[in-house]
């Protein structure tokens, strides 16, 4: 690399040994997606993107619901609630329930069907930038990233059937128009419900922006 003296009385040749040079950024297809808690008991409103990667909050991890650190399991937010030195493009958004008990001959297995049926029509969907309603709708409207699509369950075994989560074909909620989010632009999501939604087990909710990201080079 050429003296630093060298490089400042040479702007365009200091360019060329930039850490990032945000003249060339790269876009590349990146979600930008959050996993919350909601207690069986119920809630009247979850926030998605309020804690970043590395904080602890409660949340499924090895079969029981407790306090852990986010790890990129649970989301890529670096910042909570704005992102520094990236532009996102988003294109649509879904979500994803996570029930605590899975097993065939857990008591609240049968459940989960009607458990997921009552987040998604007892409760509404926000999205802000800024102070700005950017989207405000029924969360039934919002389409599961990998719904099931049949299941079987008897006393000794259990069939599901999910759909795969593939680019381009992952069900969501399609925005006509992209929506940028500029770089510490603050941001919120919210789910929203109405009266008491209580659900015979705790969900971790999965919350997908899905996006092209653009990064300095």
């Amino acid at each position: 690399m050429p003296p630093i003296r060298t490089l400042m009385r040479d702007p365009m040749k200091a360019q060329q040994y930039r850490v990032t040079n945000p003249n060339k950024p790269e876009d590349l297809y990146q979600p930008l997606y959050d996993r919350v808690n909601y207690a069986a008991a119920g809630a009247s409103q979850i926030s998605f993107f309020s804690t970043q990667l590395g904080q602890s909050a409660t949340l499924i991890r090895a079969g029981s619901a407790a306090s852990v650190t986010k790890s990129r399991r649970d989301t890529n937010l670096d910042t909570s609630g704005v992102v520094p030195t990236k532009l996102f493009q988003f294109i649509g958004v879904s979500i994803c329930y996570i029930p605590l008990q899975q097993a065939v001959a857990a008591a609240n297995t049968v459940s989960i069907g009607d458990d997921i049926m009552r987040l998604k029509y007892g409760s509404w969907f926000e999205l802000k930038i800024i102070d700005k309603p950017i989207l405000q709708c029924p969360t039934h409207m919002i389409p599961e990233s990998n719904p099931m699509s049949a299941a079987s369950t008897t006393i000794n075994a259990s069939t599901v059937f999910g759909s795969g989560a593939v680019v381009g074909a992952t069900p969501m909620y399609k925005f006509g128009i992209p929506i940028t989010l500029n770089p510490f632009e603050s941001f919120a999501v919210t789910l929203n419900f109405d009266g008491t939604v209580a659900l015979t087990q705790t969900f971790d909710i999965g919350l997908i922006l899905h996006s092209f990201m653009r990064r300095p080079t």
